[in-house]
């Protein structure tokens, strides 16, 4: 029952593994959609959001036999738990890729990001993937220093934003329909980060049993 029960653990946090690293890919695709009008890329994120679905289903299948059967002593018992929370955060980071490449998609073969906005678009994609590969990181390591460097991170996507909605509501040239796209993407970008962070304070909860971000 032990070995089983090990064997059990040792899944659920692979499957947490692929379903950042599948979360990160997403983001790379949605942006290489977004800024360079990849339809490829965009169509290849939306196909994959099936993937970290499915995953995620694996998770939450998984813990009823690991609470009720295997009966998990408390460092083992926030694992589970956290993995529940875990995997929501990384599935709802794939439907946010997802959207982005939507957008994309919807406009291709037009570009969504007119030329005034493609540094701070690019800035957001760039800060959103790093935050990615860290979070991929965080989850494999448990290392509480680089989980607490999340929130900083997710701060410059913040700051992004900020600059980008600055940018939309100042004599905007470009429509309407232009900056509503932005808008909408912008804010999928802060709220993949914002679930980003979430991971990685259920990972400090993991390792220490308190909330520290």
């Amino acid at each position: 029952m032990s070995h089983s029960y090990d064997e059990q653990l040792d899944r659920l946090t692979g499957v947490l593994a692929a379903m950042s690293r599948e979360a990160a890919g997403a983001i790379r695709g949605a942006s290489a959609a977004l800024l360079n009008g990849d339809r490829a890329a965009a169509e290849t994120v939306v196909r994959g959001d099936a993937v970290l679905n499915g995953m995620r289903d694996d998770v939450h299948a998984a813990i009823p036999q690991l609470l009720v059967r295997l009966q998990p002593v408390a460092g083992d018992l926030r694992l589970v738990l956290c993995a529940m929370r875990i995997a929501g955060d990384l599935e709802r980071m794939g439907d946010l890729a997802v959207h982005i490449a939507e957008v994309a998609l919807m406009r291709h073969p037009v570009t969504v990001v007119p030329e005034p906005a493609v540094d701070v678009m690019t800035a957001m994609a760039d800060a959103a993937a790093r935050i990615a590969d860290k979070t991929s990181v965080v989850l494999s390591t448990r290392d509480q220093l680089d989980a607490m460097q999340l929130g900083l991170d997710d701060d410059e996507v913040d700051a992004a934003q900020a600059r980008l909605l600055a940018m939309l509501v100042s004599a905007w040239p470009y429509g309407v329909e232009s900056a509503i796209d932005l808008a909408l993407v912008g804010r999928y970008y802060e709220r993949y980060a914002d679930h980003a962070v979430n991971v990685a304070r259920q990972v400090v909860y993991l390792v220490t049993g308190t909330i520290r971000l």
